[in-house]
């Protein structure tokens, strides 16, 4: 007697089996689907494997994340960038830019650049991608606002040097209505001074 126990998306299992009265028959093929199930296991315990290894993963990189955010926060460079962002965190900003060699802040009202930090003109070296992406995440938390993501929007883009190089750099942009509710503003307020 020849019993083929199939099944359709992983294997297929053969059993040769002589027998006469038929009960042998039946056990081998329970432990047959056993084994299908077990090994139908063994893909869900891969699953739940990686996703704990992501979750450990993940906290793990957070943990350095806020290991570099506490380091810049303690060096000299966010020392001589924090005039620049107490200034801005009084002003309508229109947009935040973080690059490797400058951080730039216009504001919405009035139109213009409230403030350029050069980084060679101040004494410090080029950063790292790292770093200016730690420095981007350490402004949005110094200058509220920006976390908003109903008033400003977070880009990364990417700049292509003269010498065929390229970085990113990040750039908190002023939602179209966020900009449009706060020049309404200005507009009244300037109409009753006027009045």
């Amino acid at each position: 007697m020849k019993i083929v126990l199939q099944n359709l998306k992983f294997h297929y299992i053969q059993l040769n089996l002589y027998n006469y009265d038929g009960k042998i028959s039946y056990i081998l093929w329970i432990r047959g689907r056993l084994i299908l199930q077990y090994l139908a296991i063994i893909p869900a315990l891969a699953i739940l494997a990686a996703g704990f290894w992501l979750l450990v993963y993940s906290r793990r990189e957070r943990q350095k994340e806020l290991y570099r955010m506490e380091a810049l926060r303690c060096s000299r460079l966010y020392k001589d960038i924090y005039p620049l962002i107490q200034q801005a965190t009084v002003r309508d900003l229109d947009q935040v830019r973080v690059e490797r060699e400058r951080v730039t802040i216009t504001s919405v009202y009035p139109s213009g650049v409230l403030g350029v930090f050069e980084l060679r003109q101040t004494g410090h070296l080029q950063m790292s991608r790292i770093r200016t992406r730690v420095l981007t995440e350490v402004i949005a938390e110094d200058i509220a606002i920006l976390q908003d993501s109903g008033k400003y929007r977070l880009n990364r883009y990417r700049i292509t040097r003269a010498n065929g190089s390229s970085d990113y750099g990040y750039v908190f942009t002023i939602r179209t209505p966020y900009k449009d509710a706060i020049m309404q503003a200005r507009r009244r307020i300037e109409e009753r001074i006027q009045v």
